[in-house]
């Protein structure tokens, strides 16, 4: 039997209807090796999650649908949007999990490091290589955007990279929105569509099997009175329920089916109007229980529902609320686990029902109830440690309380940025953005938001952010807040091609740093500083910082590392290019035993540079690449854009102009993302490869200096003069 992980996704499987045909041709489609994404699509509550599960389910006893003949899956994976959520880092922490220990640590490994998402995900399948995973992604319309597209960069990373491989694991999606794919890639797809309710017979029986006792009255009526109340509903599977629901949950008119079926209109949205209905006739304590686990969306235990009641119904009984909920199967129970969920969509029906002063009360009350189970910052080591303090941001987003999540996300930010999930700090910090009318919730968001720009770009966000960071610490007298906001604004500003207005505000960090007794801000200022000095070109202040950093690291692994780091560049400025290789090795090596990519990328950058001054092009390149490797892996288009920049002229100097032309074009990619000016040089680059390809010289050498000019004194890439001297060879007639 196949591994499984995930509780199935609809409820009730043993009570699953035939539907033979759709069943049969997902089994074609999913054992095919030529799909690597079957999609059911179909209207809210047409059955769409009660086929996957029974796919999941024969898949899970070594069978596939519609007798296929094929190897079983050697793994499932069962996720939905609704409970454990889908993403990413979920798919990839329950797909490690299930590799086992022969797999699982290096995975880990590998997600926490500064590898680009691309590579993750290829490590992940290689590992993968000769096992069937199927992952089924449940409600999937919850990440997509009106028009099919994901709203997530991430999961759009991974579904293309499933699409693209032909070692991926198989996904199988249910979603109300048909998903969106490139022409390139919908060869790779197949769509069942699920447009009909249930076969008038099927729905019958399930209409009898929903009153199994025959206590309700329902089991015991005619074919002919249940086919009536199936066509009324169009033989919608969860509509079917909720009208067997409906009789069961009124125990003072005790109605039958018949009178429940005169007391509901087909217009609009049956399944909408019927569970309103449905929610109407649950007594106070009922519904007040029923809202808490519709605010809470994921399974929970009872401690847990007894906690958060207590703050907004102080009289309710949860036990037995609980029980009678559970007894007319609004909630469903998992014994494993000895939690409780409401379905979803009695979630969504039952959330949309609340008065919103109620919904933001019921919100706030769940918000504290995870930050009551957040880890202290020390113990955390997976993403599943900060996951209490993600959800109390989530619901404080709901909740309105803009100004709280963002002190939540103060406080996990920097964290989720250094662990691999970039693009998710990202998209917290645009959920408060602009809605913040506290200070220190103000300060918290626009520090974080700063350093997540000044990774994953744009930098001229970050010094926007930074400089109102820095302002707002010193208004409210948080010398500390001041230190960390004001060496960000510094360093953004250096590594926006603006290092003079740098100085002042880096060398006020590093002051602040030594009032505060805090060594290890004050060994990054120094380091910030350093670096611009050497783009500054004054290479001899920039190694003096160099040298101080390495008095100060004694045995601190990272300041030692930093000081090479700083040395490094300052002899490439100082154009001793032996001394700046070593250097350069000596930093990545640093770095490697801190365990921080940190500045890796700008060292391998400082070696490949001195290689292409002493005539060493194809060992430069090697370099380039490695620094290019680390700078995606850290989300820095920036420092990818200039490593880029300068392959390309070590590939123009080994005389591979198209070559060059290529690179420069996507050192121009990455550098747009960043913002950073550099951007028109590398375009000015890429137009001089192509036009010297091209036989035409004094073209290229017209590119040279305009590149040459944008470049500067910038002391991270190939000095400026190089590339005037060349566009004067290429002007002189013997070129």
């Amino acid at each position: 039997m196949a591994k499984v992980i995930g509780l199935p996704v609809a409820y009730g499987i043993e009570l699953f209807k035939n539907r033979t045909h759709e069943l049969a041709e997902i089994g074609r489609r999913l054992s095919d090796p030529a799909i690597r994404m079957v999609s059911i699509v179909g209207r809210r509550g047409i059955g769409k999650s009660a086929m996957a599960a029974k796919v999941m389910d024969l898949l899970e006893r070594g069978r596939w649908p519609g007798h296929v003949e094929a190897e079983p899956p050697a793994a499932l994976i069962n996720l939905s949007t609704r409970t454990s959520g889908i993403s990413l880092e979920r798919v990839y922490h329950d797909c490690a999990r299930l590799l086992g220990p022969d797999h699982e640590p290096r995975l880990l490994e590998v997600w926490a490091s500064s590898r680009p998402v691309g590579d993750k995900i290829g490590e992940l399948f290689g590992a993968m290589e000769g096992q069937l995973f199927v992952i089924l992604l449940d409600n999937f319309e919850d990440r997509l955007q009106d028009d099919g597209t994901l709203d997530d960069p991430e999961t759009a990373a991974f579904l293309d990279c499933v699409l693209r491989s032909r070692h991926s694991p198989r996904l199988l999606v249910t979603t109300q929105i048909p998903v969106r794919l490139p022409p390139e890639v919908r060869r790779f797809a197949a769509q069942v569509e699920l447009i009909r309710g249930l076969p008038e017979s099927d729905s019958v029986t399930l209409l009898r099997e929903l009153d199994h006792d025959g206590t309700l009255g329902v089991a015991g009526l005619s074919d002919d009175e249940l086919l009536h109340a199936a066509v009324r509903v169009h033989g919608v599977p969860r509509a079917l329920e909720l009208l067997v629901g409906a009789v069961a949950d009124d125990t003072l008119t005790l109605p039958t089916l018949q009178e429940v079926l005169a007391n509901f209109t087909l217009r609009g949205d049956v399944v909408a109007n019927l569970a309103q209905d449905r929610h109407r006739r649950l007594d106070h304590e009922c519904r007040a229980l029923l809202d808490v686990l519709a605010v809470l969306r994921t399974p929970a235990q009872r401690d847990a529902l007894e906690w958060i009641a207590a703050g907004i119904a102080p009289d309710l009984d949860v036990a037995p609320t609980l029980s009678r909920l559970v007894r007319v199967h609004l909630v469903a129970v998992e014994r494993a686990t000895r939690s409780f969920a409401v379905h979803p969509m009695d979630a969504d029906l039952a959330y949309d029902e609340m008065p919103s002063s109620r919904r933001q009360a019921l919100e706030r009350r769940v918000a504290d109830w995870y930050a009551r189970q957040a880890l202290p910052r020390h113990t955390w080591r997976t993403l599943d440690d900060v996951a209490p303090l993600r959800r109390e941001f989530d619901h404080r987003v709901r909740a309105g309380d803009f100004d709280a999540a963002a002190l939540v996300l103060g406080t996990i930010s920097e964290w989720l940025t250094w662990h691999g999930s970039v693009m998710a700090a990202v998209s917290m910090h645009l959920a408060v953005d602009g809605r913040l009318t506290d200070d220190r919730a103000r300060l918290a968001h626009f520090g974080g938001f700063g350093h997540v720009r000044l990774i994953a770009g744009p930098i001229t966000e970050a010094i926007g952010l930074f400089a109102a960071a820095a302002r707002l610490a010193d208004r409210l007298g948080d010398r500390r807040a001041l230190r960390n906001a004001t060496f960000g604004w510094g360093d953004a500003l250096r590594q926006g091609g603006r290092a003079a207005e740098s100085v002042a505000p880096l060398a006020r960090a590093r002051d602040l740093a030594r009032e505060l007794g805090d060594t290890e801000a004050e060994v990054h200022a120094l380091l910030s500083l350093s670096l611009a000095y050497s783009y500054l070109g004054d290479g001899a202040a920039a190694l003096a910082l160099g040298e101080e950093l390495a008095a100060l690291a004694g045995a601190d692994r990272l300041t030692y590392a930093r000081s090479w780091n700083a040395r490094s560049l300052a002899l490439q400025v100082l154009e001793r290019w032996e001394e700046a290789i070593e250097a350069g090795r000596n930093a990545v090596a640093a770095y490697a035993a801190a365990d921080i990519g940190e500045a890796t990328a700008g060292a391998y950058s400082v070696q490949g540079v001195a290689l292409v001054a002493l005539g060493r092009p194809d060992e430069a390149l090697e370099a380039f690449q490695a620094g290019c490797e680390f700078a995606s892996g850290m989300e820095n288009p920036r420092t990818e854009g200039l490593c880029l920049f300068n392959a390309a002229w070590a590939q123009w100097t080994a005389g591979r102009r198209a070559a060059a032309a290529r690179t420069a074009e996507r050192s121009n990619r990455s550098l747009s993302i960043a913002g950073a000016p550099e951007a028109a040089a590398a375009e000015a680059l890429a137009k001089a490869a192509t036009a010297a390809a091209d036989g035409n010289p004094h073209t290229a050498a017209t590119a040279l200096d305009e590149a040459a000019a944008i470049l500067g004194d910038n002391a991270e890439t190939i000095p400026a003069s190089w590339l005037h001297t060349e566009a004067t060879r290429l002007r002189t007639p013997s070129a």
